[in-house]
């Protein structure tokens, strides 16, 4: 492992959050857990971890809140005392048609998906300069086909991968890479009460898992020549 093992996963008391934060584990990182608000589900994840004997800790943080996601960072190099790897997967993805999107609701999901990653970046790319490091930011499909949450929502994810992109650019000479992962239709809590296509009109007759996305977050650690890319997991629904 050529970085710091020390990883941040920003939303990750439930969903692909979570499932990445075991992984990360299992791979030999010291995870720091971030949550917005379940406290009792991010002390779950620590503490399953913990039982493996990996190191992990939950840290509290609206990471759409500039201060807040300064304070994350902060809490990882209090604890662990280095950084090597930040994947930006906090976001929310609330089902609204175009009719019911107003501005309010736009820019709430903005600050959610997007502006987060802006925020948890900034605080971290200091601390990832001193050996370089991982930007690894979960974007989405519906970034590029519209998908089916919002209007919101996939231009958060969009603006997501434009960030992913200009950072690439801009701190190579540091060693440090961004990409991203932009799933679709992995099974998840988001997925309640969406109007989704039977099983049969899926390339694989399922949905994904959220397992299924670690292969991908690991080639992103281990390869330093990997930068400003995208890496689609959908079984080729969506073909680039």
């Amino acid at each position: 492992m050529n970085i710091e093992p020390v990883v941040i996963v920003t939303g990750a008391s439930r969903g692909i959050g979570r499932r990445l934060a075991l992984d990360c584990a299992r791979y030999g990182l010291a995870v720091v857990v971030n949550y917005r608000s379940d406290e009792e589900a991010a002390a779950e994840v620590v503490e399953e971890i913990r039982s493996a004997d990996g190191l992990a800790c939950a840290v509290r943080a609206d990471v759409s809140d500039e201060h807040e996601a300064q304070w994350l960072v902060d809490a990882c190099i209090a604890r662990f005392g280095r950084l090597g790897c930040v994947i930006n997967n906090a976001g929310v993805g609330v089902i609204r048609s175009i009719d019911a999107l107003d501005g309010a609701a736009f820019q709430q999901t903005l600050n959610a998906n997007l502006l987060s990653a802006f925020h948890v970046s900034r605080a971290a790319i200091p601390h990832l300069k001193q050996r370089g490091g991982r930007l690894i930011f979960m974007s989405s499909g519906a970034g590029h086909i519209g998908g089916r949450v919002s209007a919101a929502y996939a231009a958060s994810k969009a603006g997501m991968e434009g960030l992913m992109r200009y950072y690439a650019l801009y701190l190579r000479d540091n060693r440090i890479t961004a990409n991203a992962i932009a799933p679709l239709l992995i099974e998840t809590d988001m997925l309640a009460g969406m109007d989704l296509p039977p099983p049969s009109d899926l390339p694989l007759g399922r949905m994904g898992r959220p397992d299924e996305i670690w292969p991908a977050v690991r080639m992103i650690i281990e390869t330093e020549y990997l930068t400003g890319q995208t890496i689609h997991l959908n079984a080729g629904r969506y073909m680039t």
